[in-house]
């Protein structure tokens, strides 16, 4: 199975994500925050990144393009909440930056696997 990155500032979404990858027999680590992400990134690689956008520190949007600068066949799934209701939603640039799919929050962990199934795939 894979090696999965989650990088979110809220901790209840990092360890449901966490539980149920595992639950699925994928290794999956967890990071608080974009900088913290994309050190461990550097320092093992992975085959899987979903980040959220909206984080303190390095944000989503840097970390996929960061990602895209240096490893550009990890693939990387952008979540958020509430942003598609404002005037500007964030998601969509994500997908523009080279992220390959994209969820809003909140994340029904049916989706969430279709999309992890479909990165790793690389469809």
């Amino acid at each position: 199975m894979a090696r999965i990155l989650i990088i979110d500032d809220d901790e209840t979404i990092r360890n449901v994500f966490k539980r149920f990858l595992d639950g699925k027999g994928h290794e999956v680590v967890v990071a608080a925050d974009g900088r913290q992400g994309l050190r461990l990134v550097e320092e093992a690689p992975v085959d899987l990144v979903i980040t959220d956008i909206m984080m303190p520190e390095t944000d989503g949007l840097e970390v996929v393009m960061a990602i895209r600068g240096k490893e550009a066949d990890i693939p990387v799934i952008a979540i958020s909440g509430g942003m598609h209701a404002m005037p500007m939603d964030f998601l969509p640039m994500a997908k523009k930056f080279g992220a390959c799919d994209v969820l809003y929050k909140p994340v029904e962990l049916d989706d969430l696997l279709g999309a992890v199934e479909k990165a790793l795939a690389g469809v």
